[in-house]
C-alpha cells in the first residue's frame, strides 16, 4: 500500500513539472511570434515611407513597443508563478500523514487523489495527533469514529487491528505456546486479553470480550436448532494411525492386501450404486468395508474405527461437531477428510495442536459454544483438566500392534493380533466379542439431548429452559459400599426419561482397574443419565450386575442373589428406544 502511494505521488509530481515546463515554452513561443508580426508590420510601413528620418523613428518606436510587450509578458508570467506558488503552498498545508499497514508514516497529497488512497488505507492523521477512518476529511471522520487511542481493538489480522489499523501491543493468548497451561489461564482475563483463533481464519486474533460474545451467539443459535456441541478427538478415538517404519515386512504385506481389497470393494460399490440410480440411499452411510488407508504422503497407514461413518451421520442430527486433536494441523485436516470426505460435518471446525491455546492439554476456550451444552469424546481424560465433567472417555482403539505396545497394553490387544475388530464375532450368529464403542457413545449423546429438554412437549423449543448437560450425568454419583445405593431423591420424579429410576447397577469388567475416571465410561454415563445409581462395591442394594463376561466374581455373587446379570447392550438399547427393556433378553452369556 505504501509503494502504491509513493508511485502515485512521483507520477503526479512529474506531470506537474511537465505541465509547467510546457506553459513556459508556450509563453516564449507567443512572445517570439508577436515580435515577428510586429517587425513584419513595421517593414511594410517603412517600404511605403520615403524618408530615412521616418525610418529611424519607426525602428525606435518598434523597439520601444517590443520592450513594453516583453515587460508586460514577463509581468504576467510572474503573476502566474506567484499564483502557482500560492496554490502549492495551500496544497502543502493540506498535506496529511497517512498511517500505513507497515507501521511507517508517509505523506500523501490530498488534492491530487489522496482521498482514494486514504480511503484504501482506512486511517489518517487529522493533524491533532489522533487517527480516524479516512476519506480525506479528518474533521468529518473524527465526528463519526473514535480515535485509535480509544479503540478497543476487537480483533487483529496478523497483528494489525481490523478497526483502527494499529499494531497489536497487548500480550495475546497464543496457540501452541510453551510454559504451564494452568498459569497461562490464570494470567488471562485482563481488559486487553486476546486469544488466537487461527483455525477459523489464518492470522486471526480476537479480544476475549469479542470471543465471549461470539461463543454466546453461536451457543444460542445452536440451541435454537435443538442441538448440542460435540468435540471429537481423532487418534485412538475415531481412528488409529501407524508409520511405515513402525511395521515389519509381514505386517506391511498384510496391510497392502487389505488396502487393495478395500479399494476393489469401493469400486464395486460405486458400480452397483451407478446401476441402481447413482444415489446413496443410506443418507451418507457406507457399507462395513475394512476402512484402511495407505497415505504415502504421510508415510502412514490409517484405520478408521468401526461404525465411524454411521456415528457421524447420526450425531450430526443432534450435534454441531468439532475436531480437536493434539496432532499436527495438516495431519488433522487429512484425517478429517477421511472420516468426512464430503465436508458436511465439520465445515472447517478442525483444531490442531498449533491452534490450541495450551501446549499439553486441551480446552474449550476457543470452541465456539457453551460449556453447559458441550460433550467431549476422547480416549484420554487427563488432557481435559478443566472440562472433565463434559467428557465421554472411550476405550482406546488399537488396530496396529505398535499402537498397543506404545501404551503398554496387554498382549493381543490390537486388532491385527487378535484378528477381530469391534463388533465382529468369531462365528456367525455368535455375539460380538468386542463392543462397538461408538454405538455406546451415540447412546450417551441421545440421552444428553433428550434430557436437555429442548422442547415443552408440543415441539416448541425453548433455549432458555434447557438443562446443563453436565448435570444430566451427575444426578446420583456413584454409591460406595455401605451407602444407600438406591437413593435417587435428587432426581426429578416427574421426568418420564428416568427409565431406570431405582436401579442400582454394579459394573464388572467394564472399566480397567486403574481407570482414573471410571464414571466417564459411556455405559456408566448412560446408566446415570437414565436415572440409575452406580455401585462401586457389592452390597445389599444392588439390583443389576453389568458385565462383559459371565465368569467374574461379581457375576457369580449376583447369580447367587438372583440379581439381573446384563450386558452393555441392555443399557444402550434402553437409551436408544427410550424404554426399559426386559433384562432377560440381554443376559451375559
Amino acid at each position: 500500500m505504501f509503494c502504491y502511494a509513493r508511485a502515485e505521488d512521483d507520477e503526479r509530481a512529474q506531470k506537474a513539472y511537465l505541465h509547467s515546463d510546457m506553459r513556459e515554452r508556450e509563453r516564449k513561443k507567443d512572445v517570439f511570434s508577436l515580435c515577428q508580426s510586429m517587425l513584419q508590420k513595421k517593414r511594410m510601413s517603412n517600404d511605403k515611407s520615403n524618408g530615412s528620418a521616418t525610418s529611424s523613428s519607426s525602428e525606435d518606436s518598434l523597439a520601444k513597443e517590443m520592450t513594453e510587450s516583453l515587460l508586460e509578458r514577463k509581468k504576467e508570467g510572474k503573476e502566474e508563478e506567484e499564483e502557482e506558488s500560492e496554490k502549492k503552498k495551500k496544497e502543502e498545508e493540506a498535506r496529511t500523514t497517512v498511517q500505513t499497514t507497515t507501521g511507517k508514516i508517509e505523506t500523501s497529497n490530498i488534492p491530487f487523489g489522496a482521498r482514494r488512497l486514504v480511503k484504501r488505507r482506512k486511517v489518517v492523521n487529522n493533524g491533532a495527533g489522533t487517527f480516524v477512518r479516512g476519506d480525506g476529511d479528518a474533521a468529518k471522520n473524527n465526528e463519526k469514529t473514535n480515535s485509535a487511542e480509544e479503540c478497543e481493538h476487537p480483533a487483529f489480522m496478523f497483528g494489525i487491528c481490523v478497526h483502527c489499523g494499529q499494531r497489536a501491543t497487548t500480550v495475546k493468548n497464543d496457540g501452541g505456546g510453551g510454559g504451564g497451561d494452568e498459569e497461562k489461564k490464570e494470567e488471562r482475563g485482563g481488559a486487553n486479553a486476546e486469544t488466537a483463533v487461527r483455525y477459523l481464519h489464518e492470522g486471526l486474533t480476537v479480544s476475549d470480550k469479542l470471543l465471549r460474545e461470539a461463543k454466546n451467539e453461536e451457543r444460542m443459535a445452536t440451541l435454537n436448532q435443538g442441538k448440542l456441541f460435540l468435540v471429537l478427538d481423532l487418534d485412538h478415538t475415531l481412528l488409529n494411525s501407524c508409520r511405515f517404519d513402525e511395521l515389519n515386512d509381514e505386517e506391511r504385506e498384510s496391510l497392502d492386501r487389505k488396502v487393495e481389497k478395500r479399494e476393489e470393494e469401493d469400486e464395486l460399490r460405486s458400480k452397483l450404486l451407478g446401476l441402481v440410480g447413482g444415489g446413496d440411499a443410506g443418507g451418507g452411510r457406507r457399507p462395513r468395508f475394512p476402512d484402511l488407508y495407505c497415505l504415502s504422503h504421510f508415510s502412514t497407514y490409517t484405520k478408521l474405527r468401526p461404525y465411524v461413518f454411521e456415528f457421524l451421520e447420526e450425531a450430526s442430527k443432534i450435534c454441531r461437531m468439532h475436531v480437536y486433536t493434539m496432532g499436527d494441523k495438516n495431519y488433522a485436516h487429512e484425517m478429517a477428510s477421511l472420516i468426512d470426505p464430503e465436508g458436511k460435518y465439520f465445515h472447517g471446525r478442525i483444531i490442531g495442536n498449533s491452534d490450541s491455546t495450551c501446549s499439553k492439554t486441551k480446552d474449550l476456550d476457543i470452541v465456539l459454544g457453551g460449556d453447559d451444552c458441550t460433550m467431549i469424546v476422547d480416549d484420554t481424560s487427563r488432557v481435559w483438566p478443566r472440562h472433565a465433567r463434559n467428557l465421554i472417555r472411550v476405550d482406546r482403539y488399537h488396530f496396529f500392534r505398535k499402537s498397543a505396545t506404545s501404551f503398554r497394553e496387554m498382549e493381543k490387544s490390537s486388532v491385527m493380533e487378535r484378528g477381530l475388530d469391534e463388533g465382529e464375532a468369531e462365528e456367525e450368529g455368535a455375539p460380538a466379542k468386542h463392543r462397538e464403542v461408538l454405538k455406546d457413545v451415540l447412546a450417551v449423546l441421545t440421552v444428553a439431548h433428550r434430557m436437555m429438554a429442548f422442547s415443552d412437549g408440543s415441539g416448541h423449543r425453548e433455549k432458555k429452559d434447557h438443562k446443563d448437560v453436565r448435570e444430566v450425568f451427575e444426578r446420583n454419583g456413584m454409591a460406595s459400599e455401605g451407602e444407600n445405593g438406591g437413593n435417587v431423591e435428587s432426581v426429578d420424579p416427574a421426568s418420564s426419561s428416568l427409565l431406570l429410576k431405582g436401579c442400582v447397577i454394579l459394573p464388572s469388567g467394564i472399566t480397567p482397574s486403574n481407570d482414573e475416571r471410571p464414571d466417564r465410561h459411556p455405559l456408566l454415563l448412560v446408566a446415570v443419565g437414565l436415572g440409575a445409581t452406580i455401585a462401586t462395591a457389592m452390597n445389599d442394594n444392588v439390583t443389576h450386575v453389568l458385565a462383559r463376561a459371565d465368569n467374574t466374581e461379581k457375576v457369580k455373587w449376583g447369580r447367587k442373589r438372583g440379581l439381573f446379570i446384563v450386558n452393555g447392550n441392555w443399557l444402550r438399547e434402553c437409551a436408544m428406544q427410550n424404554a426399559k427393556l426386559d433384562e432377560h433378553n440381554f443376559a451375559t452369556l
